[in-house]
């Protein structure tokens, strides 16, 4: 109920759901489900702008993850509070939490078991928070090199995002042929193909958020060096995919009526 309240934009709610899905995990003792909800009760107070609270929330998570030694939870949470000390003006702390992140996940990257997608989400992450807070510090070439890092990652998941996308419209499961006379199979594969778009979509638009943040970022950095065609360049990269990203239509129309 908490995820549905916050998927609809309904902060607030969610965080009532969250609060006595978190007194449950508690009191059973789910200290995996406790580090879930924490970080979930975390995103929604950044949203909100509440940084405070999303940062104790982080907090808690991170402790419990040590506790159990989930790396990659470690990794990911690191992150979020590091997001957290770039936007409270806290830059030095946020650089010291960000190279943690991307040591951590540059060190899984090099094991064939682990999850690449993951892996590389959340490095674009650590080098896009190092670079803003170098930027933020005035240290405008080392912003740039760990932009440019950070960039290279997120137009690949972009590019692969748009891909996927596209080759959607054109490969929706087909309902077999002895059950297309039935209405009920056709409504329930209609809603999975929604579902299944639906995700793709907001997989999409999320990386392509991502990937604007960091041109829009490279951009400034351009600025502050004097180099204004090349930051008229990432400004037309930044107008082009924020387009993009707000189209419903593109890159494909799928019908699913």
């Amino acid at each position: 109920m908490g995820l549905v309240h916050y998927k609809i934009g309904e902060y607030l709610n969610a965080l009532e759901y969250l609060k006595l899905a978190l007194e449950l995990a508690q009191q059973i003792g789910n200290e995996s489900k406790t580090t879930t909800i924490c970080n979930e009760k975390g995103e929604i107070y950044y949203l909100l702008k509440e940084y405070e609270p999303a940062f104790k929330c982080y907090s808690k998570a991170l402790k419990i993850f040590i506790k159990l030694k989930g790396i990659v939870g470690i990794g990911k949470t690191i992150n979020h509070i590091s997001t957290m000390y770039n936007l409270t003006g806290l830059f030095n702390q946020s650089l010291q939490y960000s190279r943690k992140s991307l040591n951590i996940f540059q060190k899984l990257s090099q094991s064939k078991k682990n999850d690449k997608l993951t892996i590389k989400i959340n490095e674009s992450i650590a080098l896009h928070n190092m670079g803003e807070a170098y930027f933020s510090l005035s240290r405008y070439l080392q912003a740039q090199g760990f932009l440019e890092l950070a960039l290279d990652i997120r137009k690949k998941l972009w590019e692969d995002s748009i891909e996927k996308l596209a080759l959607r419209g054109n490969n929706f499961p087909k309902l077999e042929e002895h059950n297309y006379h039935h209405i009920y199979p056709q409504k329930m594969a209609t809603y999975r193909q929604k579902e299944k778009d639906g995700l793709h979509r907001s997989i999409f638009a999320q990386y392509g958020n991502d990937l604007v943040k960091t041109l829009d970022l490279m951009e400034k950095v351009y600025q502050n060096l004097g180099k204004e065609s090349e930051a008229d360049h990432y400004h037309k990269q930044t107008v082009e995919i924020s387009g993009k990203v707000n189209n419903d239509s593109w890159p494909v129309t799928i019908s699913l009526n």
